[in-house]
């Protein structure tokens, strides 16, 4: 009975310890300061910093525009696709990319139409 519950113990320690190495592994593709570019979104828009890091064993994020910062309430990655979720100017933003040979690309519906991202990351 006792090497039962010894046997336990180790096997719950064994499967969490499997599970966060392998969210870090998910994440580390993703994980870094990405320089993004939408030419066809409206000034200051158009450009910045999009940061991403693991807090919790979960994924924040964060853009930087023209110096400031706006915070990224919904980040997701699943198979090579990041969802984003925030708010610019009060309406409410989903932007989809998706990871292809390290470059990140996607678009986004907004008032004034379609808009499409691009990000590559900093070395």
């Amino acid at each position: 009975m006792k090497i039962s519950r010894i046997l336990l113990v180790l096997l719950v320690i064994i499967s969490v310890t499997l599970s966060s190495n392998a969210a870090e592994k998910k994440f580390k593709k993703i994980i870094g300061v990405w320089e993004f570019a939408a030419p066809n979104a409206p000034q200051p828009y158009d450009s910045g910093v999009l940061t991403i890091k693991e807090v919790d064993k979960k994924l924040a994020a964060e853009f930087t525009i023209q110096g400031q910062a706006m915070p990224v309430p919904k980040v997701e990655f699943a198979e090579s696709t990041l969802t984003l979720g925030f708010e610019v100017e009060s309406t409410p933003i989903t932007l989809v990319l998706k990871l292809k040979e390290g470059v990140l690309e996607g678009t986004t519906d907004s008032p004034n139409g379609q808009i499409t991202v691009t990000a590559k990351q900093k070395k």
